[in-house]
């Protein structure tokens, strides 16, 4: 008040009456909201619904407001998995995230075909499947196609004509003849044989004379009879019976080729093929298989197999 000189004295009395009454009001006030009896409608407030829960907005003690899940009613009544919305699995006690399951295995894996598969539901208890199997009806169209029973024929009464009576007739062993082989001392050229001739041999069967055949043609040819064991594994007696004509061999230019083209020969891998199109580059084209000796990816056996099928020009 003495903020205030323009004021009279008495002036200055009566506005600190008014100053205390306004604050003896607001304390009062302050007061009577504390310790006044609580009515239903300041000590619950309905929140809104949601498909999860039921949410009340409580009062605090001292303000504010906090949520609080209302309990939920179990019931118990038929339901289809496959078309109860999330309302009704709430009702029937399930918990929301396992509702929000039920609807992402409807979306990953289709439908419930058998009321068995509603256990998949995670953390289904004994007491929620005991009190709900029996309320699960799958609808029909929903449930996997039963084929039915195939209707048994009579028996299938053959009349034997001749040609039949020839077979039941002719020996087992007349019906699949063994493939002919060849005796001792004669042999076959495995550089010139087909697959046929190749069966000829004793211990070769089909897929080995078709290998021996590939792998001959990825060679070039064969120089020796002891190159037809690199193809595929072979007893050693077969080797008694094979040849090999004195025919030339087709060659490759290493001078000329890629590396992953010399790489579809048989005694090329792709270190050395590597190896020569670097030295090819570096220090210019190679003349002689002594040459390839210089570089470290081939050994001497390497060269002596290689030297029949490489050419410099």
């Amino acid at each position: 008040m003495k903020r205030l000189p323009f004021f009279t004295k008495s002036q200055r009395r009566a506005l600190l009456v008014v100053e205390w009454v306004l604050i003896l009001g607001v304390i009062g006030l302050a007061v009577w909201k504390t310790t006044r009896p609580q009515t239903s409608s300041d000590s619950q407030l309905k929140g809104e619904k949601t498909g999860k829960s039921s949410l009340l907005l409580m009062k605090g003690k001292w303000g504010g407001y906090f949520a609080e899940e209302k309990e939920r009613p179990v019931e118990t009544f038929p339901f289809d998995p496959n078309t109860a919305d999330s309302t009704a699995l709430l009702r029937l006690g399930l918990s929301p995230w396992q509702v929000r399951s039920i609807y992402r295995y409807r979306a990953k894996h289709g439908r419930y075909h058998e009321p068995e598969d509603f256990m998949r539901v995670p953390n289904m208890t004994v007491e929620q499947w005991e009190r709900l199997k029996d309320f699960i009806r799958i609808s029909p169209r929903f449930r996997y196609v039963q084929p039915k029973p195939r209707r048994a024929l009579p028996p299938r009464v053959e009349v034997p004509t001749e040609q039949t009576l020839a077979v039941a007739d002719t020996p087992k062993h007349d019906l699949y003849p063994r493939q002919e082989k060849i005796g001792q001392g004669q042999t076959i050229d495995i550089n010139t044989a087909d697959t046929t001739l190749l069966k000829m041999i004793p211990g070769i069967a089909s897929k080995r004379a078709a290998r021996i055949v590939s792998y001959r043609q990825a060679l070039g040819g064969f120089v020796n009879v002891e190159q037809a064991m690199e193809a595929i594994e072979l007893p050693d007696t077969v080797l008694k019976y094979m040849t090999v004509s004195a025919l030339p061999v087709r060659k490759i230019n290493i001078n000329r080729l890629s590396v992953q083209q010399m790489m579809k020969h048989p005694y090329l891998n792709f270190y050395q093929a590597k190896a020569i199109f670097e030295y090819r580059r570096n220090k210019g084209e190679l003349h002689s298989v002594e040459e390839l000796s210089r570089l470290e990816a081939f050994r001497t056996t390497d060269l002596d197999r290689l030297r029949h099928y490489v050419t410099f020009d």
